[in-house]
C-alpha cells in the first residue's frame, strides 16, 4: 500500500513540518493542484466543470478556488489508485499520526472494506460495527483515508467530473454506494489552522472560483464615441468586445425611445455561448469602468443572482409600470428603484430566457427589458444601491480611488451617465476627474517677439510637455468634428481633461500679452482648443481658411516630419523656423488666412487655440 501526502508546492513549510513529525514514514509527495492558478477555460479543456448551483450550506457562498484545487488533487490520486491497481493511503500535509496509528491494522481492515476514514468529523450519527469501527453516514474531512481501486472507480464518475463540489461534500453523498468504514476514534488528527493556516477554506470574495467564461460587451457603431469605456476597460483588465463594430445602426437616434437593435445584437452574440458563462454589458457612449473586472465578478458571485441590472431614479420610458417595478425591490430605502438596461451582468442561459421574445430594432430596449422582467423576475435583481452599477447622480464623486455615492454609501464599479446632454457632459467630466488625467504645465512669460505683420511669438510649452500632450492624445481617438467647414483630424482638449489648465494659463499670461500688443483689443476668454494630427495615409494638409477666433494660438508640438508647414500666403510667412513649444499668436477671424502645406513624411501634431469673438462665444 502506497502512502501519498498532498502538499501545495508553495507551502514547503507544511511539508517540512510533516516530515519533522514523521521522520520514519515512507511516503510519496503529490504536488497539489493550486486552485488559484486554475482558469475556467483551462478546467473545461481538461474535461471538468463545476456545479454551478452549489452553495455552501453554512456560509452560503459559492465554490472557492482552493476547493476546486483540492477536489482535483484528490481526483488525481484516485486515478493513480486505479492505474496502479493498489490501495493508497492518502494524507493531507496538516495530518498528524497518533500513537494509535497502526499500518498493519489498517492493511487488514482495508482487505475487508474498500474505504477507511483515518481522520474525520462526524456530521451525522454513524452506525457502530465493533469497538473500533463505525459505518459513517455523513463524514467530513479528507484529512486521512485509505482508498481501494474498486472505490476509486466509483468516485471517478463522469457525473461528478462535470459537477465539481468540495471533496468533503462529495464523499458523504457517496456513502451508500461504498463499502466504507471509519475509526471511532481518529488515528489521524489535524494540526490547528492557527499554526499552519489553510489554503482551501478562504472565503474572501477574491478566492471565489469564477465558474464561467467572461464576456465584456458593448454596442458602439460609432467607436470613437466609446473612448471612455474602451480606455477604462483596458485599465481594469477587461477585453471589451464591440458588438456594433461594422454594423449600420437601426435603433433610432436615441433622443427618445429606441435601441432595440442593442438587444438583438446581444441575442445574436450569446445564442451559441455556454449557458453558465457570465455576460457583462455596458452602453457604449456614456459609461466607464471605475473598478476591475475581477471586482465586478466577485461582487456578482456574492449576490447569488442570475442577472443584475442597473437602476435609476425615474421610470422611463413608461412611468405606468413604475409601481410594479418598485414593488419587486426588497430595499426601498434608495431613490434608485427603476430598472435601467444600460448596464447589466448575468448568466447567459438566463439572459437567453429573458430575451426570448422578439423585438424590432426600432423598439425601445429599456421598455422591452422592463416588461420581460415583470413577466418573470425570478433570479433577476436591480442594483438599487449601486454596488456594481452606478447611474447618473451629481452626488457621485471620486473618493479613496473609487467612485462613491454618499446617498447609498456605496463604492460602485462602473458609471452610466444615462439621460440627455447634461448627463452625458457630467459623465465625461466625472471620467476625467476620476482618472486624474495628467495636466500640462505652461511657461509663464510676459515677453513676445514680432515675427511678421500682426503675428507674434511667445514661449508657451517645453518640449517635454509637448511630448506629454502627444502621448495623452494618442491614448484617445482622433476624429473629424461634425459640421466642421474645414475638416481636420483633431481632438479637443476638453476630451483630454486639459481644458481647465489651458484656460487658466491663457487668462493669467496670454491675455495680458494679447491686450498689450493689440490694444485696445478686448478679450472674452477661450472658445476652444484642439490637437490636429496629420498623417501620410489620412489627412496630409489643410486648405486655406480663416478661424472662428478673435486671436488664434498655434503651437508646433513636434518637428520630426517633412512638409506640413503652417503658411500665411498674404504675408509670405511660415512656421518653418519656429521651435517646438513656441506659440504663434495672430488675428484668426479675417485678415490672417492660413493653410497647412502637404505633409511629405512622418506624422505632424499641432495645438490650435481659439479665443472667443464675443461674450458667450463657446464651442
Amino acid at each position: 500500500m502506497k502512502t501519498i501526502v498532498i502538499n501545495l508546492k508553495k507551502r514547503e513549510d507544511r511539508l517540512a513540518s510533516f516530515k519533522t513529525c514523521h521522520p520514519d514514514l515512507n511516503f510519496e509527495v503529490f504536488n497539489a493542484v493550486d486552485g488559484g492558478q486554475i482558469h475556467y477555460g483551462g478546467l473545461l479543456s481538461q474535461g471538468f466543470d463545476v456545479c454551478h448551483d452549489w452553495i455552501d450550506p453554512l456560509l452560503h457562498t459559492r465554490l472557492t478556488k482552493g476547493e476546486v484545487g483540492c477536489f482535483l488533487s484528490h481526483w488525481s490520486i484516485w486515478k493513480k489508485c486505479i492505474e496502479r491497481n493498489e490501495k493508497v493511503l492518502v494524507l493531507e500535509d496538516d495530518a498528524r499520526l497518533t500513537d494509535r496509528f497502526d499500518l498493519q491494522e489498517i492493511e487488514e481492515i482495508t482487505d475487508t472494506y474498500d474505504f477507511l476514514y483515518l481522520g474525520w468529523k462526524e456530521m451525522d450519527k454513524s452506525i457502530p460495527i465493533d469497538d473500533k469501527l463505525v459505518r459513517p453516514v455523513y463524514p467530513y474531512w479528507t484529512l486521512g483515508y485509505v482508498i481501494t481501486p474498486s472505490t476509486a472507480k466509483i468516485l471517478c464518475s463522469d457525473a461528478i467530473k462535470q459537477n465539481i463540489i468540495p471533496v468533503d461534500e462529495y464523499l458523504p453523498t457517496m456513502m451508500s454506494k461504498l463499502n466504507a468504514v471509519a475509526y471511532q476514534e481518529n488515528v489521524v488528527t489535524p494540526v490547528s489552522r492557527e499554526i499552519l493556516g489553510s489554503d482551501v477554506l478562504s472565503r474572501s470574495r477574491y478566492d471565489l472560483f469564477v465558474d464561467g467564461n467572461i464576456h465584456l460587451c458593448t454596442v458602439a457603431t460609432d467607436e470613437k464615441k466609446a473612448h471612455k469605456l474602451k480606455q477604462s476597460a483596458k485599465k481594469n483588465g477587461g477585453h471589451l468586445i464591440n458588438l456594433g463594430e461594422g454594423v449600420v445602426w437601426e435603433g433610432g437616434d436615441m433622443k427618445g425611445q429606441g435601441g432595440g437593435h442593442k438587444i438583438n445584437l446581444v441575442k445574436e452574440y450569446i445564442k451559441d455561448k455556454r449557458d453558465t458563462d457570465i455576460f457583462i454589458f455596458l452602453d457604449g457612449y456614456d459609461t466607464f469602468l471605475s473598478d476591475t473586472i475581477t471586482e465586478i465578478i466577485s461582487r456578482f458571485l456574492e449576490i447569488h443572482t442570475d442577472i443584475l441590472f442597473s437602476s435609476e431614479r425615474i421610470c422611463w420610458p413608461d412611468e405606468r409600470i413604475g409601481t410594479p417595478l418598485k414593488e419587486l425591490n426588497i430595499n426601498q430605502s434608495t431613490p434608485y428603484q427603476y430598472l435601467n438596461s444600460g448596464c447589466y451582468i448575468g448568466r447567459i442561459g438566463r439572459l437567453k430566457e429573458l430575451f426570448a421574445e422578439p423585438l424590432e430594432n426600432y423598439d425601445d430596449d429599456q421598455l422591452y427589458v422592463q416588461k420581460q422582467y415583470l413577466k418573470n423576475p425570478k433570479g433577476i435583481d436591480m442594483d438599487v444601491e449601486g454596488y456594481i452599477w452606478m447611474t447618473h447622480d451629481t452626488s457621485i464623486i471620486p473618493k479613496n480611488g473609487q467612485l462613491y455615492n454618499p446617498i447609498t454609501r456605496c463604492y460602485g464599479c462602473a458609471y452610466h451617465g444615462n439621460g440627455g446632454r447634461k448627463e452625458k457632459e457630467f459623465c465625461e467630466l466625472l471620467y476625467l476627474d476620476f482618472y486624474g488625467v495628467s495636466s500640462i504645465t505652461y511657461i509663464p512669460t510676459k515677453n513676445y517677439e514680432v515675427v511678421s505683420q500682426d503675428i507674434i511669438l511667445i514661449d508657451f510649452m517645453s518640449k517635454d510637455m509637448c511630448e506629454k500632450m502627444i502621448s495623452l492624445a494618442e491614448d484617445k481617438q482622433f476624429h473629424i468634428m461634425e459640421g466642421d467647414k474645414v475638416p481636420s483630424q483633431d481632438l479637443r482638449l476638453r476630451e483630454l481633461g486639459l481644458w481647465k489648465s489651458l484656460e487658466e494659463h491663457w487668462m493669467k499670461t496670454v491675455y495680458d500679452i494679447v491686450y498689450q500688443y493689440w490694444y485696445p483689443c478686448h478679450m472674452y476668454g477661450l472658445r476652444d482648443a484642439f490637437i490636429i494630427k496629420y498623417e501620410m495615409d489620412k489627412q496630409r494638409s489643410l486648405r486655406l481658411h480663416n478661424d472662428a477666433s478673435l486671436v488664434t494660438g498655434s503651437v508646433k508640438l513636434n518637428d520630426d516630419y517633412e512638409g506640413g508647414l503652417l503658411e500665411f500666403p498674404r504675408y509670405n510667412f511660415t512656421n518653418a523656423d519656429v521651435p517646438v513649444g513656441k506659440c504663434l499668436l495672430f488675428p484668426g477671424q479675417v485678415t490672417h488666412g492660413h493653410t497647412s502645406t502637404e505633409l511629405q513624411k512622418g506624422t505632424k501634431y499641432s495645438l490650435t487655440i481659439w479665443s472667443s469673438r464675443y461674450k458667450n462665444d463657446r464651442n
